[in-house]
């Protein structure tokens, strides 16, 4: 049991509705062979894969009074302490078509509800609340309506300024902010650090230098999803290569969250660089297999970890 058990950030959550097709035929009636509903946001994906390996956690962010059921019974049923707040209205949804034909997964991400300022002010009191030196917050998703830069960036300096650790898990202006205030770690996506630098990163060692200069000169931790060709594992001490593992993709949706907290989990059992990396990639392999983004028993997940490929680009 940690001391102080992580706290994951999500400030624009939404109820996740997968619909599995055979085929997607845009513009005629499509017929689901399997539905699922869950609680979803990035940050919430990171709770629930926390939980499953064994690590409570706290959940936090904005929550919509009016439709918690999902949340709530996935927090009663597994290590997170609810520390939402609750607004007026309903969570959003965010529909994901999975078609089994192409393996391709289309979303269709609704808006979100926009805190108001007594919400936002009785979130940054809850945050301080939180705060402790050491205590890893994991800040992931986009920003709700009405939820702007400034307050995204003022969260980060608070908790970092209370001696807190922060990884992001984001796109856009908010990676951007992230980058420049320094937070522990992040998780970017190839397309996401081409934004970044503003030009294409047409070769692998392109992206290779481009997160380096993030790690050396920015972030201590960087960790970048290449998609088919596994991930990079960057910190002071190494950058690694991680090969994704062969197994039959049924959904990708969360496996970039999968892939965070494989990563976190193995940080706060105090793990290597290299078995994080190791576990960061069983878990987001494990997350490809089914739509219910669930871990396989334990022992499973030892078998994988030995078979996981991982190559040393630099010491």
């Amino acid at each position: 049991m940690l001391k102080n058990p992580p706290v994951t950030i999500t400030l624009n959550p939404a109820i996740d509705e997968t619909v599995l097709l055979g085929n997607l035929k845009i513009g005629e009636v499509n017929r689901s062979r399997f539905s699922q509903t869950q609680a979803g946001g990035k940050g919430t994906n990171v709770s629930r894969m926390l939980s499953q390996y064994g690590i409570s956690n706290l959940a936090t962010g904005f929550l919509g009074a009016d439709n918690r059921g999902h949340f709530t019974n996935l927090f009663a049923h597994n290590q997170i302490e609810d520390a939402f707040i609750q607004i007026p209205g309903k969570t959003r949804s965010c529909i994901k078509i999975v078609c089994e034909s192409t393996r391709q997964t289309t979303d269709i991400n609704l808006p979100g509800l926009s805190p108001s300022p007594a919400a936002k002010a009785q979130f940054s009191e809850r945050i301080q609340r939180l705060i402790f030196p050491g205590r890893w917050f994991v800040l992931a998703g986009s920003l709700p309506p009405g939820l702007d830069l400034e307050f995204f960036t003022h969260i980060i300096q608070t908790l970092k300024q209370g001696g807190a650790l922060v990884a992001v898990d984001s796109s856009g202006d908010p990676l951007k902010a992230a980058i420049e205030q320094k937070v522990d770690l992040i998780k970017p996506n190839e397309h996401e650090l081409a934004e970044i630098w503003k030009h294409p990163l047409s070769d692998f060692s392109e992206k290779v230098e481009a997160a380096k200069e993030l790690q050396q000169n920015h972030v201590p931790r960087v960790i970048l999803s290449l998609g088919k060709k596994g991930a990079l594992f960057l910190s002071p001490e190494q950058t690694l290569l991680a090969s994704v593992m062969p197994v039959e993709v049924v959904s990708t949706v969360g496996a970039g969250d999968a892939l965070l907290s494989g990563y976190l989990a193995g940080v706060l059992n105090e793990e290597s660089h290299e078995d994080c990396a190791r576990l960061a990639t069983v878990f987001a392999s494990s997350n490809l297999e089914n739509v219910e983004r669930t871990l396989p028993p334990p022992a499973e997940i030892l078998r994988r970890l030995a078979k996981v490929q991982i190559i040393r680009l630099s010491e």
